[in-house]
């Protein structure tokens, strides 16, 4: 199986929340570091202890959240499509994709002003957290990438050319033998 790749280019969003996740990491150290260097007599007492613990499960109940938001996105691979969002991951393989268009992104149950990447399978039409920038004032759902028209464009047309290439078999993946 080879690595997933990202469809959807990089952007501002990527770098904020790796910049959150690099200031996150170095707070989340700092803790560890002047917990150890705690009272000189090498205790600690249990209202510390438990000071500590809330913070250490803070931090990384944060930074699990930001690199989440740091890895949301479209993926590919030879064997499939994964869509990666703040709180769920999901996977299809190339046979189940009929395709990818753009169609409103849903925010409760309702269409937003953005227009989101959406994969059409064999069991129904799944939105990714990838979205197209409108100026359009209205209800806006900040999930994950925002892309300009161009590149948002430039994504659906390299997600359709995976598809076709898997399709008729032009990744040079396993041969399928009928019997």
């Amino acid at each position: 199986m080879r690595r997933w790749r990202r469809i959807n280019p990089w952007g501002a969003a990527q770098a904020v929340t790796g910049l959150m996740l690099l200031v996150g990491s170095t707070m989340a150290v700092a803790v560890v570091v002047a917990a150890s260097r705690g009272p000189a007599e090498g205790r600690i007492d249990a209202s510390a202890a438990l000071g500590l613990t809330g913070a250490l499960l803070f931090l990384g109940l944060c930074l699990t959240f930001v690199l989440r938001m740091y890895l949301a996105g479209i993926y590919v691979n030879d064997e499939g499509v994964r869509l990666r969002h703040v709180f769920r991951t999901r996977t299809f393989s190339w046979s189940e994709v009929t395709g990818f268009e753009a169609r409103p992104a849903l925010f409760l149950g309702g269409p937003t002003v953005r227009d989101a990447c959406w994969v059409r399978t064999t069991g129904g039409a799944f939105e990714s957290a990838v979205q197209r920038r409108s100026r359009t004032p209205g209800w806006r759902k900040n999930n994950g990438p925002v892309l300009s028209a161009d590149d948002f464009a430039r994504m659906l047309a390299r997600l359709d050319a995976e598809r076709a290439a898997h399709r008729y078999g032009q990744r040079g993946g396993p041969a399928v033998v009928s019997r």
